[in-house]
Parts: C-alpha cells; sequence; structure tokens
C-alpha cells in the first residue's frame, strides 16, 4: 500500500466482537444516513429506547412470543459472554449468520412485489438500503435489544451494549431465532412489523442518496477534491448484460470498490463504500483521542 494519503482498504465486516465497528454516540451531520434513520424511528416509534431487560418485556416489544426460549436467549448472547462461560452457552453467530439469509430474503420478496416495475438493480439497491447495519441497529435499539443483551463483564463495562456492531449482530441473530421458533411466513410478518412502514423507510433511505456528492463534499473539505479518479478495473459479461467494476482511487490508493450494470451504478458503489470506510477511520480517530 502506498502510504502518501494515509488511507486504509475499507475493512470487510468484523468478526471480532470485542471491538466496536461504530457507536451510536458518533457524531452525524444532518443529512447523514444515521441522521435521516433517527429522524424516521423516532417519528414511527417515538423517542425513548426501551430499558426494561426482562425477556417478557422484550417479546411484548417483538409482538412474537417465543415457544423455545432458548432460541431467544441465544440471539441476545454476544460470543463474548460464551468465552466468558468456557463456551458453555451458545452464542449468536450462527443465528447471526441465518438470520442476515432470512432477513435478505423477507425484504426482497417484499420489493419483489411491492415494486413490479422496478429492474434488477433498483431492486437490489432498495434491499442494500433495507438491510444497512446502522438501520438495524437502530431497529434493535427501539426494540431495547442493548438492554437484553449478555455480553462479558468486560465488554458491558465498556460500553458494549452501545456497539453498533453488537446492535446489527443481534437484531439479525433475533431474526434468525424467529424463523426457526415459527416458519419463513410468521418471520416475514413478525419482522416487516419491526420495519414499520416500509415504503416510507425506503424513502427516507434513498432521499438525498447521492453518495458521489457526499464524497466530493468529503474530499473537498480536506483539499483533496482534484486527488481522486474513478478507475474502470473491467467488464465482464455479454454486450446485453455487461457488468462494470470500478475503483475509487485517492492519491493513488484504493479507496473503494464497487460493480454495476453501468459506470454510473458501479462508480456510485464505489463512493458508498468509501464513505463507509472513512465513517469507521474517523470514529476510530474519535475514540483514540478520547
Amino acid at each position: 500500500m502506498n502510504g502518501r494519503a494515509g488511507f486504509a482498504m475499507p475493512a470487510k465486516k468484523s468478526r471480532n466482537r470485542s471491538k466496536p465497528a461504530v457507536s451510536r454516540a458518533a457524531k452525524a451531520p444532518a443529512d447523514s444516513l444515521l441522521a435521516r434513520l433517527t429522524r424516521y424511528v423516532t417519528r414511527r416509534f417515538g423517542g425513548a429506547e426501551p430499558r426494561d431487560p426482562s425477556l417478557e418485556a422484550l417479546q411484548e416489544r417483538l409482538k412474537y412470543k417465543f415457544r423455545k426460549k432458548n432460541l431467544l436467549e441465544e440471539a441476545l448472547t454476544h460470543p463474548s459472554f460464551a468465552q466468558q462461560e468456557r463456551h458453555r452457552v451458545p452464542h449468536n453467530q450462527r443465528l447471526e449468520f441465518l438470520g442476515d439469509a432470512v432477513l435478505s430474503l423477507i425484504l426482497a420478496e417484499r420489493l419483489f412485489h411491492d415494486l413490479p416495475g422496478e429492474r434488477e438493480g433498483e431492486l437490489a439497491r432498495a434491499r442494500s438500503a433495507l438491510g444497512k447495519g446502522e438501520l438495524l441497529a437502530t431497529l434493535a435499539r427501539k426494540l431495547g435489544l442493548p438492554a437484553c443483551l449478555r455480553l462479558a463483564k468486560g465488554d458491558a463495562a465498556a460500553g458494549g451494549r452501545e456497539w453498533m456492531s453488537s446492535q446489527e449482530d443481534a437484531f439479525e441473530a433475533l431474526v434468525g431465532a424467529v424463523y426457526l421458533d415459527s416458519d419463513f411466513a410468521t418471520a416475514r410478518d413478525v419482522v416487516l412489523k419491526w420495519f414499520g412502514d416500509l415504503d416510507e423507510l425506503r424513502a427516507e433511505l434513498l432521499s438525498g442518496d447521492n453518495p458521489k456528492g457526499r464524497l466530493q463534499e468529503w474530499l473537498a473539505q480536506r483539499g483533496l477534491a482534484q486527488a481522486h479518479i474513478y478507475r474502470l478495473r473491467q467488464t465482464t459479461g455479454p454486450d446485453h448484460a455487461k457488468v462494470f467494476q470500478v475503483e475509487l482511487v485517492v492519491n493513488g490508493e484504493v479507496l473503494g470498490e464497487g460493480e454495476g450494470r453501468s459506470k454510473k451504478e458501479a462508480e456510485e458503489q464505489a463512493a458508498r463504500t468509501a464513505l463507509v470506510a472513512l465513517a469507521l477511520r474517523e470514529q476510530k480517530q474519535q475514540q483514540t483521542q478520547q
């Protein structure tokens, strides 16, 4: 890696649960994704985050009663807690894996029926927006999941309930738990109620979604507006269904990658990836300075 600009490649979702990825305490610009989500969730569900840690109260908030309570407990068990207990209890990573897939299908099916005239690319964009970690963590907080999480003492003392990664993982694990405890149709109905008005939420998420413009503004504020280019890496597929792969380069360093059915779509995806990487980096810098 060339060190001129000090940029790092965007990291994939970490499986090290002992360290936070993004905290909800991060300062978010007024038009940021997190700010738009907060406005929607506050308007839809109210502003107070539930604090009752009892499983009975949680099930009332979920509007779902578990037949197998062990699935609910597993969904709320952070890997650090299982390690602390010498792995005598299961943790939520397997349920998170399952829940991620179930949630993706729930959203894909709903969008397929709700948007019959949309192209595949637009459907994928909407599903991606509705499955963003920031949104899942925000919904987890409104359901009161942080209060119910089982974490190791050290992680709890370090603010582990506030870690966006812990909240997002618990939400996905809960989706998987509801699915295993019932069936797909039940899980779909329950989970969609957690999202509220999906049309309104989708519009909120996609409003002002101009990743290239937001990235341009971020770079301009740091004197780097003229130092970035979108570079076509390769094109695959037949002429009628080409897929473009693009990388975003800043001062010679690859900051984001993306692909799509057009160069514009691929560039937008690369910009989104870069914005996430930048947000994570700045969050870590803020945590280091505190």
